[in-house]
């Protein structure tokens, strides 16, 4: 049987599981309930400060799992604040007012002189070659003296322990260049305990500890910096895009991390930690009118505000092929990006279907022609897109498979890009990709944690949390003919970044080459 016509009937088949008995009376004004069979009976429901509640009972097991999606990424720092997002996400989990500490009021104190030491010494740091060593040092041994002052007030990881003596699971949170999710699983009694302890996080934080968790960020960014696949990609991003931010990288740029302050993160939170501007996805076995019931307990009094604009630079078309070769200490691979036009673009089920003709699995072109047919790469892979809020990129990676060298690996892809264009894929092609996206979907369903964060997110990021089975409906029209289109579109050299990772050379032989260029 397809599984196009597998997976209505598994909704149907799941709805005693999923609790759809009888709509609760207790149930406020403003509460949808999905009726629709296509999709979860998942309840809508938004507070008046603009905090979207969405809501799925599930019976399987005692348990319900949390996901918190908030608009705000990389792509939002501003400028010469890059890795902010991320670094706010590490602060959200020191603690509030009342949690990590045993005297608040004697602990901000000393936070507020750390504050200004720690403004002090960056602003000297700043200077560079100009900067005064012996201050710098100085301040530096006055904050680490401040830092512990404050110590003796904090109480360390009490908001995370206190979560895990309450039975959490999958307690953690992500920061992309699109997105900030916050996530756990508890047992199913502990949901007002989560409403308590999650409200006051997002409606009361302490970012102590700033500049050591700021610390622990740049030894991150340095790691970040030996590992080959994040340097390709940070290069390909920094190379494809020269205008909009999604050329930085979400960890930050080091100068940038060295120079942030605790006052730019709470700006930071004060711009875009605000109701309106986040989606709460509660999965599991509850009830849907006592979950409504707590969050307008505990979040009501979490005050909405304006948004800043989110009108960032426009990318320009790129109209020449770009280059890029990275010296670096590691086996060779590429990674290559062409600009499309972005998530909710029509073109975008036409190149998903296109990267999964190129790289699903053992059956896409790229493992059955590069790596088994021609041995001429160890793997290659594709991507429809990078990033969901703007237009991004459609991304190819690969290695080769020695003695064969990048540059045949990228010749190889080449052929394969420009066979697509000629060659539409096969209905077999196509019918295998629509079924493994269908059984994604459905491995999907089984989990709380990964519902969860599939709604929370897909309703705050692409705008409806029916997001995915609205874009299979998308895929099944289209076409073959559809793919070779999209690629001979897209996948041209005049929209083309490359970047390849080759062994640094020897300094000996570096001015001879460099010579050599400058002759040609």
């Amino acid at each position: 049987m397809k599984l196009s016509y597998f997976l209505p009937c598994l909704l149907m088949f799941c709805q005693p599981a999923f609790a759809k008995d009888a709509p609760d009376k207790d149930l406020p004004a403003g509460a949808v309930m999905e009726t629709d069979p296509k999709y979860p009976p998942v309840l809508a429901y938004t507070l008046k400060n603009g905090l979207k509640l969405l809501i799925l009972e599930k019976k399987f097991v005692p348990t319900v799992s949390f996901a918190m999606t908030f608009r705000v990424g990389n792509v939002d720092c501003p400028s010469g604040k890059t890795g902010l997002a991320h670094v706010f996400e590490h602060m959200a989990f020191k603690g509030t007012q009342v949690m990590n500490t045993t005297d608040y009021k004697k602990e901000k104190v000393i936070l507020d002189k750390i504050e200004v030491t720690a403004k002090k010494m960056i602003a000297e740091e700043s200077l560079g070659d100009n900067a005064d060593p012996k201050k710098i040092q100085d301040l530096r041994t006055e904050l680490a003296g401040l830092e512990k002052a404050a110590d003796a007030y904090a109480v360390n990881a009490e908001f995370t322990s206190t979560f895990e003596k309450i039975g959490a699971n999958g307690l953690n949170a992500y920061t992309t260049v699109d997105e900030t999710v916050y996530h756990m699983s508890l047992p199913a009694d502990r949901l007002e305990a989560w409403m308590v302890m999650e409200s006051d996080r997002f409606k009361n934080p302490v970012l102590r500890e700033f500049y050591k968790e700021r610390s622990v960020i740049m030894e991150e960014r340095l790691r970040a910096e030996a590992d080959p696949g994040n340097v390709l990609f940070e290069n390909l991003s920094a190379a494809a895009f020269k205008a909009h931010p999604y050329k930085n990288p979400t960890l930050g740029w080091m100068d940038d991390l060295k120079k942030l302050s605790r006052t730019d993160a709470e700006e930071f939170y004060a711009r875009y930690y605000v109701p309106n501007n986040a989606t709460l996805a509660i999965v599991g076995d509850v009830k849907p009118a006592e979950v409504i019931r707590l969050a307008e307990k505990y979040f009501s009094g979490w005050q909405a505000r304006e948004l800043p604009s989110a009108a960032y630079t426009v990318e320009p078309p790129q109209d020449a092929e770009k280059r890029v070769s990275v010296f670096f200490n590691a086996n060779p691979a590429l990674e290559m990006g062409f600009h499309n036009a972005g998530e909710n673009h029509p073109d975008t089920p036409a190149l998903i279907m296109l990267s999964e003709v190129l790289s699903n699995g053992k059956t896409g072109r790229f493992y059955h022609n590069l790596v088994e047919g021609k041995q001429v790469a160890l793997y290659a892979g594709s991507y429809h897109a990078i990033a969901s809020r703007y237009p991004s990129l459609f991304l190819i990676a690969a290695a080769p498979k020695a003695p064969h060298t990048s540059a045949e690996l990228e010749t190889a892809v080449w052929d394969e890009l420009d066979a697509v264009k000629k060659t539409p894929p096969t209905p077999w092609e196509m019918e295998k990709i629509l079924n493994n996206y269908e059984a994604d979907m459905i491995r999907g369903l089984e989990s709380n944690m990964d519902l969860a964060k599939s709604l929370s997110r897909d309703d705050r990021i692409m705008g409806d949390w029916k997001y995915n089975w609205k874009l299979l409906e998308q895929l099944k029209k289209v076409t073959p003919a559809d793919v070779s289109k999209a690629a001979a579109k897209y996948l041209t050299r005049g929209n083309y970044t490359l970047v390849a990772i080759t062994q640094p050379l020897p300094e000996s032989a570096a001015p001879a080459a460099a010579e050599g260029a400058q002759k040609k």
